[in-house]
């Protein structure tokens, strides 16, 4: 007896299938365009934005350090270049600004460099002029271990803002006193050398944000890492009884 014959037709090519999975994907990419072109949440999206502009250690805007420099000085590569220098090469920055001579022939200036930002910004509470148990642990994982042994001159920059902060004290007491406790933390607590820190009192002169948006971030500490270092600022900065003139 002879089989009969399956009829044929009723598969889907498989081009089909593919082209359906095409249009599915193509579908998704526009709806996640269209949810992202709105931003409803503005705050939200600067912090994120903050977040990402640290990490590819890009800086600058009102309030900020302005990097005129290479984005390359991200915290990653910072870390890498530490590693691949050898020696007492290690502990010194190339400065390729020779120092400035005025008048006075015993006055001089040296260049501060690239200025590359450590660890963000550390927000204080309004009127608080004091480290919280969060700042002290972001001081303690985010700055020291990029500082220490460090010859470069790093400055602890306060800022204050606000009513609150004014009955505080007034702006530049209450960014300086900002300033100070990073500064003691990172030197009682954290063991860094004190010779390479520089405390400066910013006031209300550089808040990040204007009275409309999230005013929390202008009551801040920020670091700064220099290319400057204390060996170019003070003639014995290791205390061994020789200064560079004498060499």
């Amino acid at each position: 007896m002879a089989k009969r014959k399956q009829e044929s037709g009723g598969d889907i090519p498989e081009w089909v299938v593919t082209y359906g999975d095409m249009m599915s994907l193509l579908l998704c990419f526009f709806i996640l365009l269209a949810a992202f072109s709105e931003m409803k949440k503005p705050h939200e999206f600067q912090k994120v934005l903050e977040k990402i502009k640290e990490a590819l250690g890009s800086t600058g805007g009102m309030g900020m350090a302005n990097v005129t420099g290479s984005p390359a000085n991200a915290a990653t590569t910072l870390l890498e270049e530490i590693r691949n220098r050898g020696g007492d090469a290690r502990f010194m920055a190339e400065n390729t600004q020779s120092n400035v001579i005025g008048t006075q022939q015993d006055v001089s200036i040296v260049q501060d460099g690239n200025l590359h930002a450590i660890g963000g910004s550390f927000a204080f509470p309004a009127g608080r002029t004091t480290l919280s148990i969060d700042l002290e642990h972001r001081l303690r994982e985010e700055v020291a271990p990029k500082i220490k042994d460090r010859r470069n001159i790093v400055r602890i920059v306060g800022h204050s803002y606000g009513f609150q902060d004014q009955t505080a004290g007034n702006h530049l007491e209450v960014s300086f006193e900002r300033a100070v406790a990073v500064r003691d933390y990172l030197v009682d607590e954290c063991g860094i050398d004190p010779k390479i820190l520089r405390v400066v009192a910013a006031g209300d002169t550089e808040p990040m944000v204007g009275i409309d948006g999230d005013t929390a971030q202008n009551r801040r500490v920020q670091i700064y890492m220099t290319d400057q270092t204390i060996d170019q600022v003070h003639p014995d900065p290791d205390g061994v009884g020789r200064d560079r003139g004498q060499e």
